[in-house]
Formats: C-alpha cells, structure tokens, sequence
C-alpha cells in the first residue's frame, strides 16, 4: 500500500479514499496459522473482493511472560505481528487490529495470559455465596475494573501500541481498533468488593449508589432497611431486602456505570500511547445491542457493531435470518445512532457439526447487506490450529473456514466469492435506505437482554416481517409527545414497567389521532416499584401485573379461528370512566359459534370516557387477548402476550388485528421468499431455502403498486 488510506464514517456509510463503500472484511489470525501461509491466506481474501482484513492481537500470545513480549518471532515464528501486518498492506486491505485485552476466539482463558489469573487471584470475578466470596464458573476469568487487572492491562496497551501505532491510517493501514471484545463477560453479576470500591466513598458501587437515592432515606425506603453508610452497603445485602429492586439497580449500575466507565479507560490507555483511529467493539448479537445504549450515550465516540452466527439455532431460517440481518441492523441505526455493521459474520462455525454449506454463505451474506449493514467481518475467514494449551475445545481450529490454514481454498471457498462479486456489483442498491410502512418502538431500559421482553420484541418484528410489513425501529422511550405524533402507525412492545412520562405520552399520542398498537404487557407500574396505571386508564382498561412465561398450547382466538401463540395472556378487564361503579365489564364476547372457545368478535362496550372498547379475539377460556379501545380521535389495538411465532398463522392473525387499525402491509402475497422494499424504488427478493419458490407479491410503495410473480432458484436473489 503505497497510497495513505483515508478513511470515514458519515452519514451511516463508510467512505474509502472519498468513495462511499462497503466494508468487506474478514478474520484471519496470524497467531494460529504457520507464517509461511500468511501471504497465500491473504490472497485469497483480497481476490475474495474482500477490502480489509481483522486480526485479534492476543495478550496471552505476544507477553508470554509477565513483562516479557514478543512481536517479532523471537519465542514462536507466528508471533512477527511486525511481518504480519506489512503483508496486509502489500495487498491493499485495511487493517482492523483487535488487541483485547479480551480476545475469546475459543481460548483457553479468553485471552487472559494465565501469568496474571495465576499470580493474581484476587482480581477473579467473585460472587457472595453461604458467607463468602467465591470465584464464578470460570475461574480464571478475571473482573475489568480491577485495579490489579486495569494495571497490567496499561502495560500490555503501552507495548502493543508501541509496535504499532506508526501502521495506522493515513500512512499505514489500520483503522480500526478494538477495545475488548463481547462485553459484558462474567463480571456482570461481579461482587468482589475490591473491584466494585466497597470501604471507599468514591468506590464505582457506593458513588452509584449515592447518585442514584441522593439519601440513604431514599435508598432504605426503596429497600426497607436500615443501612447507615453508603461505601458498606453490599450488593448481596440488597439482594436479600428486595430481590426485585435490587435486579434493576444491579443492571443500572453495570451498564451504566461499570462498564461505560471500563472502555474509557480502554480508550485513555489507547490514546495516550499514540492510537488515533476508529474506537470500536461489539454486542455478542443483536438483541445484545440493548446492553450498549448507556454506553454509547456515556462514549458516543465508540463504534459499535453486532456479531451474527445463525449456527447458535443450529440452522440457517426465516426467523435466524430476520433476526441477525434484518433486526440487527435497525436496532443498531436507531438505538445506538451508529452506522450498522457486522464485527463478527458467520463464515463458518467453530464445530464441524451442524456444517456450514456454501450456498448458505453465499444468500446469507447477500441477505445481510440487502437488509441494512454497511459492512461485515467475516469470521472466521482463515482457519488455524492451536499450539499446545492456546485453544478451549484443543488442537483444532478450523472453523469450517473458506480458507485452511495453509492458505488452500475450501469448499465454500467460491461461494463466498461470488456473494461478495454480487454485493459490489449492486452495492449502490443494497446500501440505499428501506422503504418503512409501520413504526415499531421498544424499551431502553439498562441489560434489557436479560428480560423477557427482549425476545418478545425481536419475535414481534419477525411476526410483523412475515405478515409484510417493514417496520421502522423507534425509541419510543426517548421521545416527546410532539416527536411521537410524527409516526401514523406505532407498534410497541414492553413489559409490565413504563416510566409514567411515556404513558402520558402514549395516551396523548393515540388522544391526538395516533394508532398505537401495545404488544406484551399493558404497563402495569415504574421501574421504581411505583403502581402507574395512566396507559392503561386513557383506554379504558383495567390490567393485572404478570410476567412474561411460556403457556402449553395457548391459543388465540379470532373470528373462529384459532391461532397458535405458546405464551401467558396478560388479564385485562374493560371499564368506562375511572372512578364509576357499576360500569365494569369482563371483555365477555357476544355473538358468533355458540362452541366454548370459538367466539367471533365481540361487541362494543360504550360507557362514556375514555372512549369505546372492542373485544377482538380470546383465549380458548374466553378471556380477552386482543382489544380494539378508542381514545380521543385515535385508537389503540391492545394485544396483552408476547409474540411466539411457531406457525405462520400467527402474522395472518396479525395482519387482520392491523385491519382494525386500517393499516395494510407494503408486502402481499410473499410467504416464503423475503422481499426488500428500497427508498429509491428497486425491490430485492430473496430465496432461503434450499428448493424453487414461486409467489405472486405485489408491493405497495410510493411510487406506485407492483405487482411481480418471481421464480427463485434455491439460494438466490434478483432486483426488480
């Protein structure tokens, strides 16, 4: 590379030397492979039309003693990151450089040097058990904020940065540079009182703990307890008091303290020793974008990204690749207000079984860039083998990749190849903005991943995708009044809490004319353990607190048909003007088969304010699970249970409750194949699967309707 490189990211695109392109990259690691295969690996990625290439710098690999390192093969041949990386250059592919100081990447103590587990065994994640401290499942697994850790963590930043900040861009080729990988690890249930500050005023935990009650008054109300001294107060303390209370400031505190606070240390170590390029690092998938929303509002200078590996379901379908191509994307944009990309693409699996086949390669890495990522990292690209002792699951490390370690093409090899030659080929179209026709709002709130109501949401999406719809992601949290009145047709999911704000605005959002639609739990109370049932009155509905659970054969019931729907109904009861006796209802259904549970549609139970409320559908049991309520010059299409798509049936369900609402998909007809409306007016159709589809779609978009009848090879694409 003899050219300085320029690279950008504006306007959720990347730009490569002033042109707007995607990211194509993909993962080789030099440590596993044997240098004399180096330049032939990388060949076959820049002739793969592959742009960049990443590499995980390990610690535990390159200061293989405390205060000793290796970058130039002095110990082991493999470890002359100095050669390694002017290959990259030679070939013209920017660098992506993935320094730690957690790697993973299957290794024995995630790449963690086992010198300093060892020596230190302090600094271990610990959790309060029986009277004691005890080390978590992984025992060598160590906490990010511990002192102990953090300094030798300086060390290690100071050497590698030493080697090689003068390959970064514009006169070398780095351009990205990773600060750890796939937080949050095992330290967020960490309680060693070293690493959370317990005994010091400014310790991470006490100060939270301060900032968040103000007043122990405040924080023993809450707790119903009796502390007396902010730095003493243990996690586990508070875990026995309110098990509850004690789950929401245990997620507030790691995600928007411990570990926002991690990568600016991270990134201070960094700049200090001479890094000045793109700050990146990933959410392990993409419901585990959730997991960064405080962290990116705290350091909106990180780039953040998703990792995507269908093999984790086993196969490659539908819904896998809705949820990590099409879900992923829209979050990212919208949560994190960063361009959309993968750090971590599917191109291979690290067992030889479920195998990875060629031809579903190449549809999903078509299916990733037609959907809304900007680029992809293809992992992993180039296998490898371990030395003794490096990898977790032993001597093997071939990932099924396109590329063996030796540098020699496999059989996915071309497949690979030609779904990137396509990708560039119609890149000006797969990098355009979507066509949206429905709004689709979730929750912020702090490691929302570990609630129910995460699954819920990207389960909705995927109902909404296969009833045709293409939903625009909102947070609707975050938003005002006057911003929520900008969206014809909102559909959110949550769970039983909602700050009282959002319910004020959601009730003057449908008052004002808005549709809404509630799926999973009417709000039932805030995050503070504070009853508030304001959503739920505006409509005219009564509703009991419930959590999200799975429910054997539950089914939904509408117009005499039964849907599928696999999970708990919230209970909800219908009443007139809060505060009137004797105008109660029970959603109790009229009309329609007199067989139990085969009710049609119920009828209207007109009691004054806040409006009309229509039973739409029941549980086998006759209880409501699908209400229609008015509400000013609005009306909300209230849907009490989390979406569980098992069947198909269930996004016909949902199609004809929208019905209610007079809204209609953009997308009609197409059951099996994908299609993907673009702003500019083109049309993208996938097929999936592994045999010949043909459908009739029309396709309802500004510019027109288009109505087309493809014929799709097994695997493929086309664009109308």
């Amino acid at each position: 590379m003899n050219n300085k490189v320029q690279f950008e990211i504006k306007k959720n695109n990347f730009y490569i030397n002033g042109k707007q392109e995607p990211l194509l990259c993909g993962e080789i690691q030099y440590f596993r492979m044997p240098k004399e295969s180096w330049a032939r690996a990388l060949d076959r990625l820049a002739e793969c039309g592959c742009n960049a290439v990443a590499y995980y710098v390990p610690w535990f690999v390159h200061e293989y003693e405390e205060g000793k390192f290796d970058f130039t093969g002095k110990i082991h041949p493999d470890n002359d990151l100095h050669t390694w990386i002017q290959l990259t250059m030679e070939r013209g592919l920017l660098g992506f450089l993935r320094p730690g100081p957690y790697v993973y990447a299957e290794t024995r103590d995630l790449g963690i040097p086992r010198w300093f587990s060892e020596k230190y065994p302090d600094a271990r994640v610990k959790r309060y058990k029986d009277g004691r401290y005890e080390d978590t499942d992984f025992a060598n697994s160590v906490a990010r904020n511990h002192p102990q850790f953090l300094g030798a963590v300086e060390k290690w930043y100071r050497e590698v940065c030493r080697e090689i900040r003068d390959y970064q861009a514009p006169g070398g080729n780095i351009v990205l540079f990773q600060l750890c990988n796939e937080i949050p690890g095992d330290d967020h249930d960490d309680e060693n009182p070293v690493n959370l500050g317990l005994g010091n005023p400014e310790g991470m935990w006490p100060k939270f703990l301060k900032d968040t009650y103000q007043t122990l008054k405040a924080l023993n109300s809450r707790y119903h307890g009796n502390f007396t001294c902010w730095e003493q107060i243990r996690p586990h303390e508070l875990r026995e008091a309110d098990g509850e209370a004690y789950r929401q400031d245990h997620l507030s505190y790691y995600y928007g303290t411990y570990f926002p606070g991690y990568f600016r240390r991270l990134r201070d170590m960094a700049e200090e020793n001479g890094i000045h390029v793109q700050m990146v690092h990933n959410a392990y998938n993409p419901r585990a974008v959730s997991l960064h929303y405080q962290n990116k509002i705290q350091n909106p200078w990180l780039l953040i990204g998703t990792d995507c590996y269908y093999s984790m379901s086993g196969r490659l379908g539908m819904k896998e690749a809705t949820y990590y191509c099409e879900y992923g994307p829209e979050y990212t944009r919208r949560f994190l207000h960063n361009i959309p990309w993968v750090v971590e693409q599917e191109c291979g699996y690290w067992n030889d079984f479920p195998l990875v086949y060629g031809p579903e390669l190449y549809i999903w890495n078509i299916w990733t860039m037609a959907c809304g990522y900007q680029g992809m990292s293809m992992y992993l690209f180039g296998g490898g083998i371990n030395r003794p002792g490096m990898g977790f699951y032993g001597t093997e490390h071939n990932w099924q990749a396109p590329v063996d370690a030796w540098g020699n093409p496999g059989m996915t090899y071309d497949y690979v190849k030609k779904s990137l030659e396509d990708i560039l080929e119609n890149k000006k179209i797969f990098l355009g903005e979507l066509c949206y026709d429905i709004g689709f709002g979730i929750r912020h709130a702090p490691g929302l991943i570990w609630r129910p109501v995460a699954k819920a949401c990207s389960e909705a999406y995927f109902v909404l995708k296969s009833a045709g719809f293409t939903p625009r992601m909102y947070d609707y949290e975050a938003m005002t009044a006057e911003e929520l009145r900008e969206i014809p047709v909102l559909w959110i999911v949550t769970d039983e809490y909602m700050e009282e704000r959002v319910q004020g605005n959601l009730a003057a959002y449908v008052r004002q004319g808005g549709k809404l639609v509630v799926n999973g739990r009417v709000p039932h109370g805030t995050s503070e353990g504070k009853t508030c049932t304001l959503l739920a009155e505006a409509l005219g509905i009564r509703v009991e607190q419930a959590a999200f659970s799975e429910a054997f054969q539950r089914r939904l019931v509408l117009e005499g048909r039964e849907y599928f729907i696999g999970t708990n109904v919230q209970s909800v009861k219908i009443f007139g003007v809060p505060g009137q006796e004797g105008v109660e209802a029970q959603g109790q259904v009229t009309g329609g088969s007199e067989e139990p549970g085969l009710a049609a549609s119920g009828e209207f139970c007109r009691v004054g304010e806040p409006g009309a409320v229509q039973t739409l559908a029941v549980t086998e049991e006759g209880e409501p699970a699908a209400l229609l309520a008015e509400c000013g010059e609005g009306r909300c299409l209230v849907l009490p249970f989390g979406m569980e798509m098992s069947f198909w049936g269930l996004a016909e369900a949902v199609r004809r409750l929208l019905e209610t609402l007079q809204v209609q998909p953009g997308i009609r007809g197409a059951r099996m194949l994908r299609v993907i409306p673009k702003a500019d007016g083109h049309v993208i159709v996938m097929n999936l699967h592994p045999v010949k589809i043909k459908e009739e779609i029309t396709i309802f978009m500004e510019g027109g309707e288009k109505k087309i009848v493809p014929e799709m090879e097994p695997h493929s694409f086309r664009i109308w």
